[in-house]
């Protein structure tokens, strides 16, 4: 470890005024508040002197603005018209470290500064805005010694009202006040300098006295501020100036403009809209209507703001057309026809489509596993085994003895087999092939 005497080892380091092993009563602590509500673009705000030390402004609150710093050699941070990122910067023969996070920002340095640093902010329109600083300076005695070997006096430095303001109307009565400045007084002699190097807590209240209280006959008269051009971020707004003659009666009446003394009042002036952070929550879509064709579809919307102060022009839609076809097509189907055996088990057929709802044309859009079935089995009783001939008695003596030309019937011959109806001769003549390959399997397991 190495001191700041340059000794490896050594304990020593610098006090609040940079000196090493110092006691910190070599120089002052100055600080200040900058408060401002008009204006636009860069304002300076104080002006830090060369030699400062523990350099450090910090916003008040985040704003819609920026700090800005700038040194004789036109190194600066967010001047001109530029923000820069945060960073570490070298301006005055210092490191000046910017910080901002969202709107808050902040800037410090060690120091010492070799040059003046001029302290502003960037405004973008009338608002209240403030800032801290402080940094530390060297109490101004000089070390040097004169002819005769005696140090100079240590110089005293002042409040004082230099000057008056100029009245603040032409007319109609007004105010003026004093300038306060703060002056060196040195070897009876004294000169204006900067603010900052007389206390800020000590700085007097300017005086003030009434002037130009005679009436005004030609006046400036404003109407009141018109609503903000926006309803969410910066905007506009207007108002009416116009310049008016004092009647005797009390009345007045509209004149030209170059007849008012004094600069026009502004008819235009920044404003924000309020409702930004307000929000409209929608519900989900309802289904359609229509499962085959146009329909409409709707939904709930509603205003969270507690106060019910969302923009009507960002409200979303509750109703909105729409198209389904996923329904049009359906199963049609016919009536049953007759049983195929009058006694016994028999079979029952239908027809069974899959077609449009509206134009009725045939398709292949029906979900399978809702098709209605196309047969079904029927029953009339009990045939006499005895009367009724067509019941096969031997499947073996039908396959040999029934000459089999192929299944008359194809598309009901898979069916007449799952309904076990191919023991009935008259559906084995119509399906003696799947039939027959039935009993051969029939026989077989028998054997």
């Amino acid at each position: 470890k190495i001191g700041c005497d340059g000794i490896i080892g050594s304990l020593a380091k610098e006090d609040r005024c940079g000196v090493c092993n110092g006691d910190g009563h070599s120089c002052k602590i100055v600080r200040g508040d900058f408060n401002h509500t008009k204006g636009m673009g860069y304002i300076e705000a104080v002006v830090i002197p060369a030699g400062a030390r523990r350099i450090k402004v910090v916003e008040d609150k985040p704003s819609h603005s920026f700090l800005a710093l700038k040194d004789s050699s036109k190194r600066s941070i967010n001047s001109d018209w530029k923000i820069e990122l945060p960073g570490e910067f070298e301006l005055a023969g210092t490191t000046v470290r910017y910080v901002r996070r969202g709107l808050w920002e902040k800037m410090s340095a060690k120091g010492p500064t070799k040059t003046p640093l001029h302290l502003m902010v960037l405004l973008f329109h009338d608002q209240s805005y403030g800032i801290h600083y402080e940094y530390t300076v060297s109490l101004n005695k000089t070390q040097d010694r004169n002819s005769e070997g005696q140090r100079e006096p240590e110089y005293l430095y002042i409040w004082t009202h230099s000057s008056w303001q100029d009245c603040t109307v032409q007319c109609g009565g007004g105010e003026r006040r004093t300038v306060v400045s703060c002056i060196r007084i040195v070897n009876k002699t004294m000169e204006v300098v900067n603010d900052s190097y007389c206390q800020p807590e000590n700085r007097p209240q300017p005086q003030v006295r009434l002037c130009n209280s005679h009436p005004c006959q030609y006046r400036w008269v404003t109407g009141e501020w018109g609503s903000c051009s926006v309803t969410c971020g910066k905007g506009l707004q207007q108002r009416e100036v116009v310049c008016v003659y004092h009647l005797q009666n009390g009345s007045f009446i509209n004149t030209r403009d170059l007849y008012c003394q004094g600069g026009k009042p502004s008819v235009l002036q920044g404003c924000e809209g309020r409702l930004c952070l307000t929000v409209w929550e929608a519900s989900e879509w309802s289904k359609c209507s229509s499962s085959c064709g146009q329909g409409v579809r709707k939904r709930t919307v509603s205003c969270t703001n507690p106060q019910g102060l969302c923009d009507p022009l960002s409200q979303p839609t509750q109703e909105e057309f729409c198209e389904d076809y996923s329904k049009c097509y359906e199963w049609k189907t016919g009536d049953w026809s007759k049983c195929s055996s009058s006694c016994g088990k028999g079979l029952q057929s239908r027809v069974v489509q899959c077609m449009h709802k509206v134009t009725g044309r045939h398709g292949n859009d029906c979900p399978v596993t809702l098709r209605p079935p196309t047969y079904r089995p029927c029953h009339h009783g009990t045939c006499n085994e005895k009367i009724n001939v067509n019941t096969i008695t031997s499947p073996r003596l039908a396959a040999l003895t029934y000459k089999c030309m192929g299944d008359q019937w194809t598309v009901y011959c898979r069916v007449i087999q799952e309904k076990n109806l191919c023991q009935d001769m008259r559906w084995y003549q119509r399906c003696c092939e799947t039939c027959r390959d039935f009993y051969a399997k029939k026989i077989l397991h028998k054997s």
